[in-house]
Parts: structure tokens; C-alpha cells; sequence
């Protein structure tokens, strides 16, 4: 069975793609954020208003909330009222938020006595700024709720999940989702291999095919999760779908049976009030994201700024070296498996070009230009991705993107290598760890082609900014000492 949109729809299910979810660390930073804001502006305007000081006051005043601002956020995330679930129930946590605020409250008055400068400050200033910023913080908090519902049932702000199983494990679960009182939560459709006995929903949910038809369905719509409901003594087969999901850019977690607990290497998270057992998490979520996009762009923007009269030079020498387009657009595999067109300068002779790279190029390829091989020894051919980089389709650093039909020793990559796929679970990007670690150029064995992936794989499942910025320092004296590049 093929998934079908128009099934999914009739459901009121949400499969836009450019409808996603306010990650969970998202809204709590902007809640966090909206504090510190509260805090601030209330203290300041108090001040401007009643206290009416100096510029040198006005630094004191500032200062103090700056203090105070710290403490409350430190003491709020230590506390769990950070915490997403925290911030879904506000009513609930009025009280310790009131608890922690008069805690400070008395802190601040007991250090500015010990420090001699409470008559530095306003007593009136002190108490309405403790008063108001207490009351807007919780109305802030109630807000989030109530724009997020208001977004969730507009359809606009979803959480999409997929359900393997359909049994009675994934019968509790689908139940106990749809009783939350939380509408971005929503279960899209129900696969399993072995339908013998399923209908044509499973508790108002449509069952929707294969794991093969869950694959497709979770690219196509862009699921945030996706819940294996089968019972843990079914290890093998567990294992086998699990090797399956992994190359999907989503989370992936066990339904809650506490038989297989043992077994498992990764956590036992509570989501959605029931705990799951997190096997792959979903890479370069929420603030991770954000933060290495705005790392892609201003970087990549500042190169191409720095690099322009090169650039500028290189088109001039493919143009003069051999008559054709100065770029050569490719067909390649990106993000979530899809295709992009990467940008490069044209390094082989038109009539010689392979679009879908069946045939690697090797040491002395007569299809290779002159200048071809200069650009493809130093890896200068690869500079315009940096417009991918900008439009969004690449990354500076990744696994970089292979052509549709590549091969190591006779066979495609997806074919070579098992968990080949599981690399698209992030952009691609001009460089990466496998190439500052030697694994580049041809890949005329099966292990070449291995040792990229499991570098690239390492990569997903370590990084941060800082890996990011070591790649980037490492890629330039590896283009040097480089000697497998065609």
C-alpha cells in the first residue's frame, strides 16, 4: 500500500512540510528570553518613572536588574520551570514561580544591606519591580500557551508522528496521545508489515502500509517522530526496523514496555506523559539548528566576499581553456535523501560531462580539462557551493553530497554500504570530517566508501559549532596534502 495525501487529509492530518514545530528547546529559550525582557523593561520604566536618576543612577539601576535578571533565569531552570512541560501548565507553577521570585526578592534587599548601597536604591522601586515583573511573567507564560494552542489548531504548529505497530501497545498509545490536551500532537498514520488483523484505522488513525510506505511517508511530510509500537521481546525484529528508520532525519523511540529495559543503551524519556525509550534523536533540532544556519550564512557569505576576484579569475581560466558553460550543475543527494543541484566550475570537456557521475573520474581522465585538473587537485571547482550554502541547500560542513549514481567498485553507495542513507540525516556540506580525515577522492574499493560513512556518521552524532570551526581550520592544509583528488 502507497501512502496517500488525499488519505491523510480526509484525517485532518497535517503533512505540509513548511508547517513545523516550535521545538520544545526553542520555546523554552524564548520564554527564558521573554523574562529576562520583562524583567528589564518593567525595572527600567519603574525607575524612569518614579526614581527619575542621574546617568550615574541609572548604570546602578541597570545593574542591579542585570543581577537580578541572572538569578531568576538560573534559579527558574534549576527549579524545572524551563522545562516544557512546565511551561505548558502554568497555572500549575504560579506558585513556585512566586516562591523563587520572593526568595530573590529577600537576597537582594539582605545583599544590599551587607554591601551598604540600599540607600542607593528605591524601596518603591524594588517592590514594584518585584511585583510587576511576577504578574507579567506569569501572563507571558499563559500567552505562549495560548498562541501555541491557537497556532496547533489552525493547523499551523504540529509535532508529526508516525506509529509502527498495530497492536495493543500501539492502540494505548494512539489513545493516550489524543487524550493529551495538547493539539500539535498529532499521530498522521499507522504502518506495520504484518497486518493481518488491522482495519482500516487504528483508533480513528489510518493505517497506512509497510515500513518501506512509513519511510516515504515520514520524508514526504517531514515527521518529527516516529514510535516503534511492538512488543520488546520481538528483539530481532525490533532491530531490523530499527536499522531501517535510522536513516530518517526524525526522532525514533520505542513505545513504552518495561521488559526490554535492559537492553538499552540510550535513555528513558517522558514524552507526550508517557516515558519512551530514545534510540536515534533527531540531529540539529531547535536552537542547534538555528545556531549553525546563522554559522552557514555569515560565514559563507564573508568567503564568497573574500574569495570573489578568485572566483572571478577561475571562471575567466574554465572559459578561455575549453569552449562551454563556465558551471556545471549536478543532481545530487541531500537532506532527508532529496535531490538538490549543487553549483561547480566546469572541469570537464561538455561533450565528456557525466551528469549522473556512473563513471568516477580517475587519476589522468582524458575527460578532465586542463584547468579541470588544477581546480580538481586544490577542490577550487567546489567554491561556488558556497551559493548553495546561502539558499540554504548545503552546509559548510557535512557529508558531502554524492551524484545519483555513484559507485565503489561496481556498486551504488546506497547498495555498498547499509547505513549509506543514514548520512542525509543533515545537509550536505562542501567539507567534512571524512574528507580532513583523508577519505576522499576515488572510491574504487567498498571500504573507501565505508570509511566515509562511518566518518560521516560520527559527525552527525557529535556535532556542535566548535567541530564545525575544526573542520573548517583542518580543510585547507588537507586540500594541501592531498593526493587522491581527480
Amino acid at each position: 500500500m502507497t501512502t496517500d495525501i488525499a488519505q491523510l487529509t480526509s484525517h485532518g492530518a497535517i503533512f505540509n512540510p513548511n508547517h513545523r514545530m516550535l521545538s520544545e528547546s526553542i520555546t523554552t529559550g524564548l520564554v527564558a528570553l521573554a523574562d529576562v525582557v520583562v524583567i528589564l523593561g518593567s525595572g527600567l520604566l519603574i525607575c524612569l518613572l518614579y526614581a527619575q536618576p542621574d546617568a550615574d543612577g541609572l548604570v546602578r539601576y541597570a545593574t542591579a536588574l542585570l543581577v537580578i535578571a541572572y538569578l531568576v533565569v538560573q534559579s527558574f531552570y534549576i527549579a524545572g520551570l524551563y522545562r516544557f512541560g512546565a511551561i505548558l501548565s502554568p497555572s500549575q507553577q504560579i506558585g513556585k514561580l512566586v516562591s523563587i521570585c520572593a526568595i530573590i526578592f529577600l537576597v537582594v534587599v539582605a545583599a544590599g544591606f551587607a554591601l551598604k548601597v540600599s540607600e542607593d536604591f528605591s524601596r518603591v522601586w524594588l517592590f514594584g519591580t518585584a511585583i510587576v515583573s511576577v504578574g507579567l511573567m506569569g501572563a507571558v507564560r499563559a500567552a505562549a500557551v495560548a498562541i501555541m494552542r491557537r497556532l496547533a489548531n489552525k493547523g499551523r504548529l504540529t509535532r508529526k508522528i508516525l506509529v509502527y505497530g498495530v497492536g495493543e501497545q500501539a492502540e494505548r498509545f494512539i489513545a493516550h496521545v489524543q487524550q493529551m490536551n495538547a493539539p500539535w500532537n498529532r499521530v498522521v498514520g499507522v504502518f506495520d508489515d504484518r497486518r493481518s488483523d488491522a482495519g482500516p484505522e487504528i483508533e480513528g488513525i489510518p493505517f497506512l502500509g509497510d515500513l518501506q510506505g512509513l519511510i516515504r511517508c515520514a520524508r514526504e511530510i517531514h515527521a518529527d517522530d516516529v514510535i516503534v509500537a511492538l512488543p520488546w521481546r520481538d528483539q530481532r525484529r525490533i532491530t531490523q526496523i530499527l536499522s531501517q528508520l535510522k536513516v530518517l532525519p526524525a526522532n525514533i523511540r520505542l513505545a513504552p514496555e518495561p521488559a526490554l529495559l535492559g537492553i538499552l543503551s540510550r535513555s528513558i524519556n517522558y514524552q507526550y506523559d508517557v516515558p519512551l525509550a530514545s534510540i536515534y534523536d533527531k540531529p540539529l533540532s531547535g536552537w542547534q539548528a538555528i545556531v549553525k544556519r546563522l554559522f552557514d550564512v555569515l560565514v559563507s557569505a564573508f568567503l564568497l566576499l573574500l574569495t570573489a576576484p578568485l572566483l572571478l579569475a577561475l571562471m575567466l581560466s574554465v572559459k578561455l581553456d575549453s569552449p562551454g558553460p563556465i558551471f556545471f550543475r549536478q543532481r545530487r543527494y541531500g537532506f532527508n535523501n532529496e535531490l538538490i543541484g549543487i553549483w561547480k566550475l566546469r572541469t570537464m570537456y561538455v561533450d565528456q560531462q557525466d551528469q549522473d557521475a556512473e563513471r568516477l573520474a580517475s587519476s589522468d581522465d582524458p575527460r578532465v580539462t586542463r584547468v579541470g585538473r588544477f581546480l580538481r587537485r586544490t577542490s577550487l571547482d567546489e567554491l561556488p557551493q558556497l551559493f548553495n550554502v546561502l539558499i540554504g541547500d548545503m552546509s559548510l560542513v557535512g557529508p558531502r553530497p554524492h551524484a545519483v549514481k555513484a559507485k565503489a567498485a561496481g556498486e551504488l553507495y546506497q547498495d555498498a554500504v547499509g547505513e549509506y542513507a543514514a548520512r542525509h540525516r543533515v545537509k550536505p556540506g562542501i567539507t567534512g570530517w571524512a574528507q580532513v580525515n583523508g577519505w576522499r577522492g576515488e572510491t574504487d574499493t567498498r571500504e573507501k566508501i565505508l570509511k566515509r560513512v562511518e566518518h560521516d556518521v560520527y559527525y552527525i552524532e557529535h556535532w556542535s559549532v566548535w567541530l564545525d570551526i575544526r573542520i573548517l581550520l583542518r580543510t585547507f592544509p588537507a586540500l594541501i596534502k592531498q593526493t587522491n583528488a581527480y
